[in-house]
Parts: C-alpha cells; sequence; structure tokens
C-alpha cells in the first residue's frame, strides 16, 4: 500500500488541500487594502494557525516516514518542506513587529506567505510528466536564449554608442543597460516603434530617426521574429517530444510484430 495513503486523516491530501484553499482566501481578502486596514491584524494570526498546521503537518509526516531523509526521498515531500520553510519567516513579523521604516521587509515577508499556494501545483494531473517536459524543453532551449542574450548584448553596446549620444536619447540608449532594456522591449515586438516616435517628437534630426528606425527593423527581424520564434520552436518541440518518442516506440512496436508475422506466415507457407 501507498505510504500516502497510510497517513494520520488530519494531514491527508484532501484534508491538506482543503487547508490550503482556506489559507488562500484568507491571503487574498487580505490583499483588499480596506480589509488589511480593518482586519489585517486577525487575518494575520489566521495566517498563522495555518503556518502551524503546515509546520505540524510536516513533523507528522517525518514521524510517519520515520526519519527525515526517508520523507525526503519523495520529491513532492522535499518540495513541500521547501515552500513552508521558505514562508515561515513571515511569522517573525506578527511575533516581533517590524517598524514602518523597514517596509521593504514587511512586504518580502507578506509575499513570502503566498509560497504556500504554490504547493497544490503538484496534485495538477500529469504534473509529474508536465514537470519533466518543461524541465526537458528549458534544457533544449538554453543555446537558444544564450544566443539571444549575446544578440541583445552586442546590439546593445551598439546602440549605446550610436544613439546614446543624442541627449534626447539618453533615456533610451545613455547607457548599455539603458539599451539593454530597450532592446528586450524592442525583442518583444510590443510598441518597437515608439522609441523612434518619441525621439522624433522631441525633435532630433530625421538623419538620426531614420538611423534608427533602420537599426530597430534589423533587431525586430533579427531577434524579434526569428530568434522569438525560434526560440518558442525549439521549446514546444521539445516539450512535446514525450509524446512524440511514445508514439515513436508504439510505431516500432508495431513494425516489429508485423515483421515476426510476416516471418510466421511465411514459414507457414513453406509447410504446406
Amino acid at each position: 500500500m501507498n505510504q500516502r495513503n497510510t497517513l494520520p486523516l488530519l494531514v491527508r491530501e484532501p484534508v491538506v488541500l482543503t487547508v490550503i484553499c482556506v489559507n488562500g482566501l484568507a491571503l487574498f481578502l487580505d490583499a483588499f487594502p480596506r480589509v488589511h486596514t480593518q482586519a489585517g491584524h486577525l487575518i494575520q494570526w489566521i495566517d498563522f494557525g495555518f503556518l502551524l498546521y503546515f509546520l505540524v503537518e510536516i513533523i507528522i509526516k517525518v514521524r510517519h516516514w520515520r526519519s527525515f531523509k526517508q520523507y525526503a526521498s519523495d520529491p513532492w515531500n522535499m518540495f513541500d518542506f521547501i515552500i513552508v520553510m521558505l514562508s515561515t519567516p513571515a511569522a517573525f513579523s506578527l511575533l516581533f513587529p517590524v517598524g514602518a521604516e523597514n517596509l521593504g521587509i514587511i512586504t518580502i515577508l507578506r509575499l513570502a506567505r503566498i509560497l504556500r499556494l504554490i504547493r497544490p501545483l503538484r496534485l495538477v494531473p500529469d504534473g509529474d510528466k508536465i514537470l519533466r517536459g518543461v524541465i526537458r524543453a528549458l534544457k533544449a532551449s538554453v543555446g537558444v536564449m544564450l544566443m539571444l542574450v549575446f544578440l541583445n548584448l552586442i546590439l546593445s553596446m551598439a546602440a549605446t554608442l550610436l544613439f546614446g549620444g543624442i541627449p534626447e536619447a539618453r533615456e533610451f540608449f545613455g547607457n548599455p543597460f539603458y539599451s539593454m532594456y530597450s532592446m528586450i522591449k524592442i525583442f518583444t515586438v510590443e510598441g518597437w516603434y515608439e522609441i523612434p516616435e518619441v525621439l522624433a517628437e522631441r525633435g532630433v534630426s530625421d538623419g538620426y530617426i531614420l538611423g534608427l528606425r533602420i537599426y530597430v527593423a534589423f533587431a525586430v527581424l533579427i531577434c524579434g521574429i526569428f530568434g522569438l520564434s525560434i526560440a518558442n520552436a525549439v521549446f514546444v518541440d521539445t516539450l512535446v517530444a514525450d509524446n512524440s518518442d511514445d508514439l515513436e516506440e508504439k510505431v516500432d512496436r508495431l513494425h516489429k510484430e508485423l515483421q515476426e508475422f510476416r516471418a510466421e506466415a511465411a514459414r507457414w507457407r513453406a509447410r504446406e
């Protein structure tokens, strides 16, 4: 019998999923400014109770698996453990209030609580298969992505040299970092024409605008259309390769069985 099926009722999947959903509802309500102002402290204490439940869940499961090593041998258990541990520091903002001057820390702690809502992803049907496909696709896409990164770097440095000296263009190409951000926007083919239009409105000479438009069009064509299309094609093809492998295996098996059938039929004809 699967060890998960022998877990105590308190920490079985339906109960845990229900608790996660209720916890998610509480965090969703807390995201509304009016609710947070009126009942934020109460919701924090409720969320703290959920956190204690998840910690108790881990302890019970470790005892059920008889050791942390056995517990961690299940990748999904380790996934749950990491998520809960990452969201645990959020409790310190309740037990040890952080001053308003540390608003950034408060925001990070509040965001960490949301990590617990990632846990139901492992209950997605065929989640293991999808995850393996995504990992395989990411590995296959590394080369294409590196190529796009280098192209972005080269085009950004060239844009800085060509257009960064224009006072009106420093917002977009004043240094390589500004240029990289501008080129990424151009790569996505979303509003790629806006930068030349903005500079034209600012009175930049027609010669510079023409050169910039040619440069932007080149970047869109090479990286935005061809580059991203190739990256998408490689990613999707590798993602569904698992299904293709299964089909190829079935075809090979059928071909082998057909050959065996023909050989057997030939033997029977020879005997006749």
